[in-house]
């Protein structure tokens, strides 16, 4: 198994490499609890995954007999896992996964990921804007918090209302510090999401395009964040919204209904 201290040290020995912490690199060692997560998802034929490291998540995505696509920007490390893994349904790209046209891939797809914690927003936002089938990413907790967020929190935002009018989303297992090598200095949490049957038709992208201007003045009203639209005022009122609402205090599914009207 790959997800072992054992094999990571040995793995990194033959690269003649250190954990490239520029990268993100905090390579998972608890091969029980990885492999639980990996248990409970629900995949779609073709997978795209990212940052797959040495491969501790790659061989047990594989075991699940899918289309595997993997996104390494490390390209001595990409070169390994083709060369290691020497799977038919494994394709390796040598590529920075912020770049990758997530919405290319034939549908359905899903994508999973050990997700760098300093790209998780912009690379969570690119992939949900692409409407997978299904997404599991590890994430710093506090990362993890944003898609959960309910209105006034301080994490609520437009990730969290992208992630929750499209997907039933929910923890999958804690990853403390020590199942990671090096150990980072956060709190992980795996988390699964699946697409909700009924999920909106609406334009994902435009959506949070929408939410980030309402949501980008949290302390002014949402009278004064809708200016633009001329038809504010009725489309506030259709709702039975207060022109001296702030944004934050809206549900999910408040913003779709604004979005459409305006």
């Amino acid at each position: 198994m790959r997800a072992s201290i054992a094999f990571v040290k040995t793995a990194l020995s033959e690269l003649n490499a250190n954990p490239n912490r520029a990268l993100g690199q905090n390579f998972c060692i608890d091969g029980e609890r990885l492999s639980s997560c990996v248990e409970a998802m629900t995949l779609a034929k073709n997978v795209i995954e990212i940052g797959p490291g040495l491969g501790a998540l790659t061989e047990l995505l594989l075991e699940k007999n899918v289309a595997l696509t993997a996104v390494e920007k490390d390209e001595a490390m990409a070169a390994y896992l083709q060369k290691s893994l020497a799977d038919p349904d494994l394709a390796v790209i040598a590529g920075d996964a912020l770049k990758f046209d997530y919405k290319a891939v034939q549908k359905p797809f899903s994508v999973v990921g050990n997700l760098p914690y300093y790209i998780t927003a912009p690379l969570s936002t690119a992939v949900l804007k692409a409407l997978p089938a299904s997404f599991y990413c590890m994430v710093q907790k506090e990362a993890a918090d944003r898609f959960f967020a309910a209105p006034r929190d301080k994490n609520y935002g437009p990730l969290s209302i992208l992630t929750q009018l499209y997907y039933d989303a929910k923890p999958l297992a804690a990853f403390p510090p020590d199942c990671f090598y090096p150990s980072p200095d956060v709190q992980s949490v795996f988390v699964g999401m699946t697409k909700k049957p009924h999920a909106p038709e609406d334009d994902p992208a435009a959506i949070f395009a929408f939410c980030t201007a309402l949501l980008s003045m949290r302390r002014k009203t949402i009278k004064n964040n809708l200016k633009q639209y001329a038809n504010a005022a009725g489309a506030l009122s259709a709702l039975g919204i207060s022109p001296e609402t702030r944004a934050e205090t809206l549900s999910p599914e408040t913003f779709l209904s604004l979005y459409r009207l305006l």
